[in-house]
């Protein structure tokens, strides 16, 4: 029988028959993607979640499995993910196809292969992987990290030498920072293992696509005593069109009438409450671990016997309690989850029927994967509401709901010649081969990141990787690697790979505590160092719903007992500072640029509600705090083309000094460049600090007092478009954040590595480690983890380019600066 459908006679017709059978017609994604996969070229998918993208990828290479045409008893098809959980998930949903599609063939009497389908990654048992290596299965599912230590390895690589296609999945979560580098270099060096297989990339959220098919693509090496170039075609497969989001910004109705935080609290969390209580399954997102303790602790207080509303997810809770929590609400014994970006991507939790931002995200593409977790199935509507949690957030709020809509996100910006990884590749490649440094240079170009690697920059990693700054007498800088003088050959040293397994990766060590049950020992999560330090014997917190005492405390573990008693004391985890980006900021601005234009606010209310989905009640406390705070200063909103300058008294007890605050919104990325500059700036003409704090659209200034006080135009427009590099290279070592890029760079070139295989290295220990580090290769101007810190800095944390627009902006009056002097602090203000 001819399949309804004329893409689906691609497939051999049981496999189409099934399809049918089980989805109906092919979604758009799926139209369009399946020939492109049929015909064996690379393609990049991105299509909303829910869409189909995932069987899209794989059922081509279960066809050409299932027909014979690869034969089975060698990995075929090589599955990637950024997640673990994950990577289980997709197992479990190709199990089932597979036991369908062998139900199908053999009752039409036609023969069906044995079609294995395993993960590996840190949690795989020993005796697993070494099953594995005896036995590979057709389908491999992994991780970054694991697919490097695969390739690291003579039994791993002969794992992995009859690829024929290659899945990358969620590739937006990796391709932006060094993780991506990791990965699609391990997959450049499957190509002399298995020689040219098929890629396909699969993403929801991601922009620029050419530069991410680019990214995926690579290049191929021609020619013998001159390397050429060749990059890969990608096909883009873009299905935009059928997927629809419903989301509405709101406020609990009597929440405004409340006096108090405790009450406001209260109002609050019974609006969710309700919300939960009307769905089947609800998904609550929250920006970080404690605040999603702290309001799954909230949502449970409720007396309701021992039944749990809500559980708490994220990324210190152990693994298996996370998959306890996923597993309870696809089987309808939960009714809601608090999570944090732990649930973001694909990972399979079941039908929800909403989901609730619970303040604003710090990305577009978050919260558009975010909302897309709700209505997951094909056709389905995606339906959230985003609950603002103060007056600034109502701000952030409106904008990202309509950019949700939208679908407009910000650019991913690949990393460039990252040189701490390269470090890990070139101990990794050297473990398992020798190789000359000009193959090595030229196969490392193949891969997309690396592409405009220099050969000096290439020669100091060398050089530093053997032993060149050993005179420093600092043992981190023991040699990796010797070099042949005769040949030239290049050779990890002994001991390198284990440095190399313990080290390895490019995810940060926080130096997080174990948290377990006293009796068993079982680890139920990891505690933040800080945390650790301020909690005492007998102390009690809660955890994942619940209460526990800490019972001991040593060098790597927190004990603890679980008790009946309340407790309000929720952990928390330091992170890095969440910078926004230009591209949300700017629209934040603009949003504000539009507002201001009403002469009264009350006639945008029809706009917010109609364009930007507000509730009335969170449009009446959204005019209310843009008139408090026009009223205020007298100057406008602050906006894409306006700096508003309040002055005003009382933040610093000072006689001598005067404060400015600064509202541009920029965003983060740009203000911390922008500041450390401007304090060099001031340090240069006049020789004094100038004391400056900053979030994501402040700036405040404590300023002299006194007639040699410059005008403020003068003083913002010290910074210009020229110098702004320059200021930034006299000051920036002398900063924290240079500080801590430094140290997490140098962990990723091997040059700190970890005390031993599951021993904790404390947090504070590494600083110290890392600041004698720096401290000794000072001297040396060319030192890679130096070069590399500073890129970093200057490419993947600041924003140099709509810097220097802005600050161009500036000289040409395109941003005007109006002062104000209000009797006390604006509501912009107060908020910083």
């Amino acid at each position: 029988m001819e399949p309804a459908d004329p893409v689906l006679s691609l497939f051999h017709p049981l496999i189409s028959q099934w399809f049918t059978q089980r989805y109906g017609e092919p979604t758009e994604v799926q139209q369009k993607a399946w020939p492109v996969i049929a015909e064996g070229r690379h393609i990049l998918m991105t299509a909303p979640t829910g869409s189909g993208k995932t069987l899209s990828a794989f059922l081509w290479g279960l066809n050409q499995l299932i027909t014979g045409t690869w034969t089975t008893g060698r990995v075929r098809i090589l599955y990637i993910s950024p997640l673990r959980a994950l990577n289980n998930d997709i197992r479990v949903n190709l199990l089932g196809p597979l036991f369908e599609l062998r139900e199908q063939f053999l009752s039409s009497g036609d023969p069906f292969p044995e079609i294995g389908v395993q993960t590996r990654s840190g949690d795989t048992p020993p005796a697993e992987r070494q099953r594995m290596l005896r036995r590979p299965p057709e389908i491999l599912i992994t991780t970054p990290e694991s697919l490097n230590i695969l390739l690291s390895s003579t039994g791993g690589r002969a794992l992995l030498n009859h690829i024929e296609t290659v899945i990358l999945d969620e590739i937006h979560a990796v391709a932006s920072n060094k993780r991506g580098t990791h990965l699609i270099t391990a997959v450049e060096r499957l190509v002399p293992l298995s020689g040219e297989f098929q890629r396909i990339a699969l993403s929801a959220t991601v922009k620029p696509l050419r530069a991410i098919a680019d990214f995926i693509g690579g290049f191929t090496r021609e020619g013998d005593d001159k390397a050429l170039y060749r990059n890969r075609e990608v096909s883009i497969v873009q299905a935009a069109g059928s997927k629809r989001y419903e989301i509405q910004v709101c406020t609990p109705a009597d929440a405004e009438r409340v006096q108090g935080p405790d009450a406001w609290w209260q109002s609050f969390v019974t609006a969710l409450r309700g919300r939960i209580d009307a769905n089947r399954a609800t998904l609550l997102f929250a920006n970080s671990r404690r605040f999603t303790e702290k309001l799954t602790r909230l949502i449970n207080a409720e007396d309701r016997g021992d039944v749990r509303t809500a559980y708490s997810h994220h990324g210190s809770l152990s693994k298996e309690i996370r998959h306890l929590v996923e597993d309870k609400l696809k089987r309808g014994e939960l009714r809601s989850i608090v999570a944090t970006s732990s649930l973001e991507l694909g990972i399979d939790i079941g039908e929800l029927d909403e989901v609730i931002l619970v303040q604003a995200p710090y990305s577009v593409s978050s919260a558009l994967q975010r909302v897309g977790r709700a209505g997951h199935g094909v056709r389905e509507v995606s339906r959230a509401r985003l609950y603002p949690l103060f007056s600034r957030d109502y701000l952030n709020g409106v904008v990202i709901a309509r950019a949700v809509i939208e679908g407009d996100i910000e650019e991913t910006r690949i990393p460039l010649c990252p040189l701490d990884v390269l470090a890990q590749i070139v101990v990794s490649m050297t473990a398992v081969e020798d190789l000359s440094a000009e193959d090595l240079y030229d196969f490392i170009r193949t891969s997309y990141p690396y592409r405009d690697l220099r050969r000096d920059q290439f020669d100091l990693v060398l050089q530093m990787l053997a032993g060149r700054y050993t005179e420093t007498r600092i043992r981190e800088l023991r040699p990796r690697i010797s070099i042949d003088p005769l040949t030239g050959a290049i050779r990890s040293r002994e001991g390198s790979l284990r440095v190399l397994y313990m080290a390895g990766g490019t995810i940060p060590d926080r130096g997080y505590y174990a948290l377990r049950v006293a009796d068993s020992g079982a680890k139920i999560g990891e505690l933040d160092e800080e945390f650790v330090w301020e909690r005492s014997v007998g102390d009690v917190f809660t955890f994942g719903t619940q209460q526990w005492r800490v019972l001991n405390i040593d060098h790597q573990n927190v004990e603890v007992a679980p008790v009946s008693k309340q407790a309000s004391m929720a952990p928390f985890w330091k992170a890095d500072l969440n910078g926004r980006d230009f591209h949300l900021s700017e629209k934040i601005a603009c949003f504000l640029e539009e507002m201001d234009g009403y002469e009264n606010l009350e006639d945008a209310a029809t706009i917010l509600s109609d364009r930007y989905f507000m509730d009335r009640a969170s449009i009446e406390r959204l005019l209310e705090y843009l008139a408090e705070q026009r009223k205020a200063t007298g100057a406008g909103l602050p906006h894409r083309h306006r700096i508003v300058a309040e002055h005003i008294a009382g933040l610093e007890d000072r006689s001598d000094s005067r404060q400015i605050v600064l509202h541009a919104i920029w965003g983060g990325k740009v203000l911390v460049p922008y500041v450390i500059a401007l304090g060099e700036a001031w340090e240069e003409r006049y020789g004094s600090t100038l004391r400056m704090y900053h979030d994501n659209d402040t700036i405040l200034i404590g300023m002299p007092a006194g007639e040699g006080a410059p005008p403020l135009r003068d003083m913002l427009t010290l910074v210009t478009p020229d110098n702004v590099e320059r200021l930034l290279r006299k000051k920036l070592e002398q900063t924290g954040i240079f500080g801590a890029l430094f140290r997490q760079n140098a962990s990723r070139a091997l040059l700190l590595p970890k005390r031993g295989f599951n021993r904790r290295t404390p947090l504070w220990l590494n600083r110290i480690r890392s600041r004698k580090l720096l401290q000794a290769v000072y001297t040396y101007e060319d030192f890679p983890v130096l070069t590399e810190t500073w890129r970093t800095c200057l490419w993947d944390e600041f924003d140099m380019a709509h810097l220097k627009l802005l600050l161009q902006e500036l000289e040409q009056d395109d941003i005007s600066i109006v002062e104000a002097y209000p009797s006390s602090l604006s509501p912009f203000a107060a908020e910083i």
